[in-house]
């Protein structure tokens, strides 16, 4: 095949630019600022929270980490303690930011998102942080790899993603709200949705940092997950009624 029919044969699957924002928009990339910034937010914190594990623990940490990767010469890796409690998080992090500024700059050009970060998305670096950095550190600290240990952080994990999913709900969504006293008030139907976006996400990084940092969660922070996940009901009469007057 010569060069001239191969770019033939590319230009021929090459998108228009209005089927560019078409399948921009169906991959759902197209969030408002407030949703944009909110999520980078909580997205940051969430793969930073691995660290409040490796500070509770750092005492039975070794100074230096074998890594398990054998390098050229047959040693082992290693890594000191710091880069491993601060470090790894610290990269998820750094790679969680960049892929929410990748994708805020192709919304911008209704462009399509590179594959990479179509895959990741908002969230698929802080649900790997989570699982991934408890698990090397908890073995660093000769305290194994207990899957069950991962139960709250997957439903901490599960309140963040349907708190993202809340905080710009549209109107013809499934999964929403709909309450009788909002579902014909716009506003009040874009306020309660937004509070209970907020208040799940809260609720998603504070059941991660109690879990993280005293290892289990108490009746304090049960009771205020509690009252963060029954706010939005309130918060939808408050609105409608505003609303209303």
């Amino acid at each position: 095949m010569t060069g001239m029919e191969t770019k033939r044969k590319k230009s021929a699957y090459a998108m228009t630019r209005e089927q560019e924002r078409a399948t921009s928009r169906v991959f759902g990339r197209h969030v408002s600022p407030a949703k944009a910034l909110s999520s980078l937010i909580a997205a940051l914190l969430c793969c930073a929270s691995p660290m409040l594990l490796g500070l509770r623990l750092w005492e039975l940490i070794p100074p230096v980490v074998q890594t398990g990767l054998v390098s050229a010469e047959g040693l082992d890796d290693s890594m000191p303690r710091a880069v491993l409690v601060f470090g790894v998080p610290g990269l998820f992090c750094l790679l969680c930011l960049v892929c929410h500024a990748q994708l805020w700059l192709h919304q911008r050009a209704e462009k399509l998102p590179p594959m990479p970060v179509r895959l990741l998305g908002r969230w698929g670096l802080p649900v790997l942080s989570v699982l991934l950095c408890p698990l090397w550190i908890r073995s660093a600290a000769g305290q194994g790899t207990d899957l069950r240990r991962l139960a709250p952080c997957a439903l901490a994990l599960l309140l963040l993603l349907i708190g993202a999913h809340f905080f710009d709900c549209p109107r013809e969504a499934k999964l929403a709200f709909h309450l009788r006293c909002i579902e014909y008030k716009a506003a009040a139907w874009q306020k309660t949705h937004r509070a209970a976006g907020i208040a799940w996400m809260a609720a998603g990084l504070l059941l991660l940092a109690v879990c993280f940092a005293f290892g289990r969660p108490g009746g304090l922070s049960a009771a205020a997950t509690l009252l963060l996940l029954l706010l939005p009901l309130p918060a939808a009469q408050l609105f409608a009624a505003r609303e209303a007057a």
